[in-house]
Protein backbone atom coordinates (compact mmCIF):
# COMPACT_ATOMS: atom_id res chain seq x y z
CA UNK A 1 0.00 0.00 0.00
CA UNK A 2 1.33 3.44 -0.94
CA UNK A 3 1.01 5.95 1.86
CA UNK A 4 1.14 9.73 1.62
CA UNK A 5 4.49 9.65 3.47
CA UNK A 6 5.88 7.17 0.91
CA UNK A 7 4.68 9.33 -1.99
CA UNK A 8 6.17 12.43 -0.37
CA UNK A 9 9.47 10.62 0.25
CA UNK A 10 9.58 9.56 -3.41
CA UNK A 11 8.98 13.18 -4.38
CA UNK A 12 11.92 14.30 -2.26
CA UNK A 13 14.04 11.65 -3.91
CA UNK A 14 13.15 12.88 -7.40
CA UNK A 15 13.74 16.54 -6.49
CA UNK A 16 16.97 15.63 -4.67
CA UNK A 17 18.20 13.86 -7.81
CA UNK A 18 17.54 16.99 -9.85
CA UNK A 19 19.39 19.09 -7.27
CA UNK A 20 22.38 16.76 -7.18
CA UNK A 21 22.81 16.99 -10.99
CA UNK A 22 22.48 20.13 -11.67
CA UNK A 23 35.63 33.07 -7.32
CA UNK A 24 47.99 47.08 -8.51
CA UNK A 25 46.90 47.96 -11.39
CA UNK A 26 49.06 50.68 -13.03
CA UNK A 27 46.77 53.28 -14.43
CA UNK A 28 47.03 53.95 -18.14
CA UNK A 29 45.21 53.60 -21.40
CA UNK A 30 43.06 50.51 -22.00
CA UNK A 31 44.07 48.13 -24.72
CA UNK A 32 41.34 46.14 -26.43
CA UNK A 33 40.55 42.94 -24.47
CA UNK A 34 43.13 43.66 -21.78
CA UNK A 35 42.84 44.93 -18.22
CA UNK A 36 44.93 47.78 -16.97
CA UNK A 37 48.51 46.77 -16.15
CA UNK A 38 49.02 45.60 -12.58
CA UNK A 39 50.40 47.63 -9.68
CA UNK A 40 50.72 47.09 -5.92
CA UNK A 41 47.47 48.37 -4.44
CA UNK A 42 43.84 47.23 -4.44
CA UNK A 43 42.75 50.87 -4.21
CA UNK A 44 41.98 52.74 -7.42
CA UNK A 45 40.86 56.34 -7.93
CA UNK A 46 37.21 56.65 -8.99
CA UNK A 47 38.16 57.76 -12.50
CA UNK A 48 40.30 54.67 -13.05
CA UNK A 49 37.62 52.39 -11.62
CA UNK A 50 35.13 53.93 -14.05
CA UNK A 51 37.50 53.06 -16.92
CA UNK A 52 37.59 49.45 -15.73
CA UNK A 53 33.80 49.30 -15.51
CA UNK A 54 33.40 50.75 -19.02
CA UNK A 55 35.94 48.27 -20.38
CA UNK A 56 34.05 45.48 -18.64
CA UNK A 57 30.84 46.58 -20.38
CA UNK A 58 32.64 46.37 -23.72
CA UNK A 59 33.69 42.82 -22.84
CA UNK A 60 30.05 42.20 -22.02
CA UNK A 61 30.40 39.17 -19.76
CA UNK A 62 32.43 37.38 -17.12
CA UNK A 63 32.77 33.62 -16.80
CA UNK A 64 33.02 32.45 -13.19
CA UNK A 65 33.87 28.87 -12.21
CA UNK A 66 32.52 28.11 -8.75
CA UNK A 67 32.08 25.12 -6.49
CA UNK A 68 29.50 26.34 -4.00
CA UNK A 69 25.96 25.07 -3.59
CA UNK A 70 23.65 25.76 -6.57
CA UNK A 71 21.30 28.08 -4.62
CA UNK A 72 24.28 30.29 -3.65
CA UNK A 73 25.33 30.43 -7.29
CA UNK A 74 21.84 31.52 -8.27
CA UNK A 75 21.93 34.37 -5.73
CA UNK A 76 25.39 35.51 -6.91
CA UNK A 77 24.38 35.61 -10.57
CA UNK A 78 21.09 37.39 -9.87
CA UNK A 79 22.75 39.93 -7.57
CA UNK A 80 25.65 40.65 -9.93
CA UNK A 81 23.52 41.00 -13.04
CA UNK A 82 21.11 43.35 -11.24
CA UNK A 83 23.98 45.50 -9.95
CA UNK A 84 25.92 45.58 -13.22
CA UNK A 85 23.71 46.16 -16.27
CA UNK A 86 25.69 45.60 -19.45
CA UNK A 87 27.83 42.81 -17.96
CA UNK A 88 26.43 39.30 -17.87
CA UNK A 89 27.78 36.75 -15.41
CA UNK A 90 28.02 33.18 -16.67
CA UNK A 91 28.60 30.88 -13.70
CA UNK A 92 29.68 27.28 -14.24
CA UNK A 93 29.58 24.88 -11.29
CA UNK A 94 32.77 22.78 -11.23
CA UNK A 95 33.35 20.46 -8.26
CA UNK A 96 36.62 19.35 -6.71
CA UNK A 97 39.78 18.75 -8.71
CA UNK A 98 37.86 19.12 -11.98
CA UNK A 99 38.19 22.90 -11.64
CA UNK A 100 41.98 22.70 -11.47
CA UNK A 101 42.05 20.48 -14.55
CA UNK A 102 39.72 22.78 -16.47
CA UNK A 103 41.69 25.91 -15.71
CA UNK A 104 45.02 24.26 -16.52
CA UNK A 105 43.73 23.06 -19.89
CA UNK A 106 42.48 26.55 -20.71
CA UNK A 107 45.75 28.18 -19.64
CA UNK A 108 47.66 26.00 -22.09
CA UNK A 109 45.18 26.65 -24.89
CA UNK A 110 45.16 30.47 -25.25
CA UNK A 111 42.59 30.45 -28.06
CA UNK A 112 40.00 28.71 -25.89
CA UNK A 113 37.55 30.97 -24.09
CA UNK A 114 37.01 29.68 -20.56
CA UNK A 115 36.88 30.82 -16.96
CA UNK A 116 37.95 34.33 -15.99
CA UNK A 117 37.70 33.92 -12.22
CA UNK A 118 37.00 31.31 -9.57
CA UNK A 119 35.35 30.63 -6.27
CA UNK A 120 37.05 27.50 -5.04
CA UNK A 121 37.14 25.42 -1.89
CA UNK A 122 40.56 24.05 -2.88
CA UNK A 123 42.67 27.15 -2.29
CA UNK A 124 46.01 25.31 -2.59
CA UNK A 125 46.03 25.40 -6.38
CA UNK A 126 45.26 29.13 -6.39
CA UNK A 127 48.17 29.63 -3.96
CA UNK A 128 50.48 27.65 -6.24
CA UNK A 129 49.67 29.56 -9.42
CA UNK A 130 49.85 32.82 -7.48
CA UNK A 131 53.48 32.01 -6.73
CA UNK A 132 54.00 31.72 -10.49
CA UNK A 133 52.57 35.18 -11.08
CA UNK A 134 49.46 33.79 -12.76
CA UNK A 135 46.77 35.63 -10.78
CA UNK A 136 45.55 39.21 -11.06
CA UNK A 137 45.22 41.55 -8.10
CA UNK A 138 41.58 42.42 -7.36
CA UNK A 139 41.00 46.16 -7.33
CA UNK A 140 38.02 48.42 -6.79
CA UNK A 141 36.15 50.33 -4.10
CA UNK A 142 35.19 47.18 -2.19
CA UNK A 143 38.46 45.34 -2.83
CA UNK A 144 40.38 48.27 -1.35
CA UNK A 145 38.35 48.11 1.87
CA UNK A 146 38.45 44.33 2.25
CA UNK A 147 39.98 43.08 5.56
CA UNK A 148 43.62 42.08 5.09
CA UNK A 149 43.14 39.08 7.38
CA UNK A 150 40.84 37.63 4.73
CA UNK A 151 43.34 37.93 1.89
CA UNK A 152 46.03 35.46 0.91
CA UNK A 153 49.16 36.98 -0.63
CA UNK A 154 47.18 40.03 -1.73
CA UNK A 155 45.41 38.25 -4.61
CA UNK A 156 43.27 35.44 -3.17
CA UNK A 157 40.13 36.60 -1.38
CA UNK A 158 38.72 34.52 1.47
CA UNK A 159 35.01 34.95 0.81
CA UNK A 160 33.29 34.20 4.09
CA UNK A 161 33.35 31.64 6.88
CA UNK A 162 31.55 28.36 6.27
CA UNK A 163 31.02 25.69 8.94
CA UNK A 164 30.88 22.06 7.93
CA UNK A 165 27.64 20.58 9.23
CA UNK A 166 25.92 17.22 9.57
CA UNK A 167 22.31 16.32 8.84
CA UNK A 168 19.81 13.51 9.27
CA UNK A 169 16.38 12.38 8.10
CA UNK A 170 13.85 13.18 10.81
CA UNK A 171 11.42 10.53 9.53
CA UNK A 172 14.00 7.81 9.95
CA UNK A 173 16.07 8.94 12.97
CA UNK A 174 13.94 9.31 16.09
CA UNK A 175 16.73 9.87 18.62
CA UNK A 176 18.21 13.27 17.71
CA UNK A 177 21.75 13.50 16.40
CA UNK A 178 23.53 16.51 17.89
CA UNK A 179 27.22 15.68 17.49
CA UNK A 180 29.71 13.60 15.55
CA UNK A 181 29.70 11.09 18.41
CA UNK A 182 25.97 10.59 17.89
CA UNK A 183 26.63 9.62 14.27
CA UNK A 184 28.42 6.42 15.22
CA UNK A 185 25.64 4.81 17.23
CA UNK A 186 25.41 1.06 16.51
CA UNK A 187 21.82 1.30 15.22
CA UNK A 188 23.03 3.55 12.39
CA UNK A 189 25.34 0.90 10.95
CA UNK A 190 25.01 0.85 7.16
CA UNK A 191 22.76 3.93 7.25
CA UNK A 192 25.35 6.73 7.37
CA UNK A 193 26.87 8.65 4.47
CA UNK A 194 29.69 11.11 3.89
CA UNK A 195 31.76 12.49 1.01
CA UNK A 196 34.73 10.67 -0.49
CA UNK A 197 38.11 12.36 -0.91
CA UNK A 198 37.04 14.22 -4.06
CA UNK A 199 38.80 17.45 -3.06
CA UNK A 200 41.66 18.42 -0.79
CA UNK A 201 39.33 20.21 1.63
CA UNK A 202 37.46 16.95 2.23
CA UNK A 203 40.74 15.25 3.10
CA UNK A 204 41.57 18.10 5.46
CA UNK A 205 38.15 17.81 7.15
CA UNK A 206 38.55 14.06 7.66
CA UNK A 207 42.02 14.63 9.12
CA UNK A 208 40.59 17.24 11.53
CA UNK A 209 37.94 14.72 12.55
CA UNK A 210 40.61 12.07 13.16
CA UNK A 211 42.82 14.48 15.14
CA UNK A 212 39.90 15.82 17.21
CA UNK A 213 38.34 12.44 17.98
CA UNK A 214 41.08 9.76 18.06
CA UNK A 215 39.75 6.41 16.88
CA UNK A 216 36.69 7.97 15.25
CA UNK A 217 37.52 6.90 11.70
CA UNK A 218 37.92 3.32 12.83
CA UNK A 219 34.43 3.50 14.34
CA UNK A 220 33.10 4.88 11.06
CA UNK A 221 34.68 2.08 9.08
CA UNK A 222 33.05 -0.55 11.29
CA UNK A 223 29.65 1.03 10.61
CA UNK A 224 30.11 0.75 6.84
CA UNK A 225 29.72 4.45 6.03
CA UNK A 226 28.69 5.01 2.41
CA UNK A 227 30.90 7.48 0.53
CA UNK A 228 29.35 9.81 -2.06
CA UNK A 229 31.05 11.84 -4.82
CA UNK A 230 29.76 15.14 -3.42
CA UNK A 231 28.09 16.64 -0.35
CA UNK A 232 25.13 17.55 -2.56
CA UNK A 233 24.65 13.87 -3.38
CA UNK A 234 25.08 12.71 0.21
CA UNK A 235 22.60 15.26 1.53
CA UNK A 236 20.11 14.46 -1.22
CA UNK A 237 20.39 10.78 -0.31
CA UNK A 238 19.62 11.64 3.30
CA UNK A 239 16.54 13.66 2.38
CA UNK A 240 15.26 10.88 0.11
CA UNK A 241 15.75 8.15 2.73
CA UNK A 242 18.51 6.30 0.87
CA UNK A 243 20.59 6.81 4.01
CA UNK A 244 19.52 8.03 7.44
CA UNK A 245 22.27 10.56 8.18
CA UNK A 246 25.14 12.40 6.49
CA UNK A 247 28.18 13.71 8.31
CA UNK A 248 29.57 16.19 5.74
CA UNK A 249 27.63 19.09 4.27
CA UNK A 250 27.31 22.87 4.23
CA UNK A 251 24.24 24.88 5.18
CA UNK A 252 23.30 26.15 1.67
CA UNK A 253 22.98 22.58 0.39
CA UNK A 254 20.73 21.67 3.29
CA UNK A 255 18.65 24.83 2.97
CA UNK A 256 17.74 23.98 -0.62
CA UNK A 257 16.07 20.83 0.68
CA UNK A 258 14.56 22.59 3.69
CA UNK A 259 12.83 24.86 1.19
CA UNK A 260 11.23 21.74 -0.32
CA UNK A 261 9.99 20.68 3.12
CA UNK A 262 12.32 17.69 3.14
CA UNK A 263 12.44 15.71 6.42
CA UNK A 264 15.96 16.96 7.08
CA UNK A 265 17.53 18.48 10.20
CA UNK A 266 20.81 20.37 9.97
CA UNK A 267 23.19 20.35 12.93
CA UNK A 268 26.19 22.62 13.47
CA UNK A 269 28.40 20.48 15.71
CA UNK A 270 30.35 22.02 18.54
CA UNK A 271 33.32 22.13 18.18
CA UNK A 272 32.99 22.81 14.47
CA UNK A 273 35.52 22.97 11.67
CA UNK A 274 35.14 25.74 9.10
CA UNK A 275 36.69 27.01 5.90
CA UNK A 276 36.59 29.92 3.48
CA UNK A 277 36.09 29.71 -0.26
CA UNK A 278 38.86 31.40 -2.18
CA UNK A 279 38.10 33.95 -4.89
CA UNK A 280 40.72 34.75 -7.54
CA UNK A 281 41.11 36.10 -11.09
CA UNK A 282 43.29 34.10 -13.47
CA UNK A 283 46.00 35.91 -15.39
CA UNK A 284 44.84 34.52 -18.75
CA UNK A 285 41.25 35.75 -18.37
CA UNK A 286 39.61 36.68 -21.68
CA UNK A 287 37.37 39.18 -19.87
CA UNK A 288 39.80 40.63 -17.32
CA UNK A 289 37.97 43.88 -16.62
CA UNK A 290 34.65 42.13 -16.12
CA UNK A 291 36.45 39.71 -13.80
CA UNK A 292 37.65 42.67 -11.71
CA UNK A 293 34.10 44.00 -11.48
CA UNK A 294 32.81 40.55 -10.49
CA UNK A 295 35.40 40.07 -7.74
CA UNK A 296 34.75 43.56 -6.40
CA UNK A 297 31.03 42.72 -6.30
CA UNK A 298 31.74 39.58 -4.25
CA UNK A 299 33.64 41.75 -1.77
CA UNK A 300 30.76 44.22 -1.42
CA UNK A 301 27.97 44.10 1.16
CA UNK A 302 25.52 43.18 -1.60
CA UNK A 303 27.77 40.40 -2.84
CA UNK A 304 28.33 39.13 0.67
CA UNK A 305 24.57 39.00 1.19
CA UNK A 306 24.35 36.70 -1.81
CA UNK A 307 27.08 34.51 -0.34
CA UNK A 308 25.78 34.25 3.22
CA UNK A 309 22.07 33.97 2.39
CA UNK A 310 19.96 33.35 5.47
CA UNK A 311 22.65 32.49 8.06
CA UNK A 312 24.34 29.99 5.75
CA UNK A 313 27.81 31.48 6.29
CA UNK A 314 29.49 34.32 8.15
CA UNK A 315 30.86 37.39 6.38
CA UNK A 316 34.27 38.98 7.07
CA UNK A 317 32.46 42.31 6.76
CA UNK A 318 30.50 43.73 9.70
CA UNK A 319 26.74 44.20 9.63
CA UNK A 320 26.00 42.08 6.57
CA UNK A 321 22.31 41.11 6.72
CA UNK A 322 21.87 37.35 7.04
CA UNK A 323 25.43 36.67 8.24
CA UNK A 324 25.75 33.64 10.52
CA UNK A 325 26.79 34.34 14.13
CA UNK A 326 29.74 31.99 14.61
CA UNK A 327 30.52 33.27 18.11
CA UNK A 328 28.07 30.68 19.44
CA UNK A 329 30.41 27.88 18.47
CA UNK A 330 33.93 26.76 19.18
CA UNK A 331 35.10 27.05 15.59
CA UNK A 332 38.46 26.20 14.12
CA UNK A 333 39.19 27.53 10.64
CA UNK A 334 41.17 25.64 8.04
CA UNK A 335 44.77 26.87 7.92
CA UNK A 336 46.31 26.11 4.53
CA UNK A 337 49.84 26.61 5.81
CA UNK A 338 49.40 23.92 8.47
CA UNK A 339 47.60 21.46 6.20
CA UNK A 340 50.77 20.46 4.37
CA UNK A 341 50.60 18.20 1.30
CA UNK A 342 53.02 15.80 3.02
CA UNK A 343 50.81 15.33 6.08
CA UNK A 344 47.71 14.90 3.90
CA UNK A 345 49.42 12.26 1.78
CA UNK A 346 50.15 10.20 4.90
CA UNK A 347 46.58 10.63 6.07
CA UNK A 348 45.14 9.65 2.67
CA UNK A 349 46.92 6.31 2.94
CA UNK A 350 45.19 5.70 6.26
CA UNK A 351 41.80 6.76 4.88
CA UNK A 352 42.14 4.54 1.83
CA UNK A 353 42.99 1.57 4.01
CA UNK A 354 39.84 2.12 6.04
CA UNK A 355 37.36 3.08 3.32
CA UNK A 356 38.89 2.00 0.01
CA UNK A 357 40.58 4.12 -2.64
CA UNK A 358 38.82 7.06 -4.25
Amino acid sequence: MTTKATTRQAGFKRRALVLSTGLSFMFGALATGNALAQANSRNVPPAEWNKIVEAAKKEGKVVLYATMAPPVHDRIVAGFNAANPGIKMELVRVVGAAMTTKFEQERLAPNVEGGDAMITADVRWAMNIQKQGLLKTPVGPNAGAWPESYMKNGQIVFLGINPWVLNYNTNLVKTPINSYQDMVRPELAGKIGSTALVAEVVTIWFKWLDDTYPGYLEQMAKLNVKMYPSSVGATAATASGEIHANMFSVIPIDNALHAQKAPLRTVIPNPVYGFSYGGAIVGWAKNPNAALVAMDFLMSVRGQQALVGNQEAASPLPNVPGSLDTTKYKMQLLDWEKATPESLKVFEAKWNKLFGTR
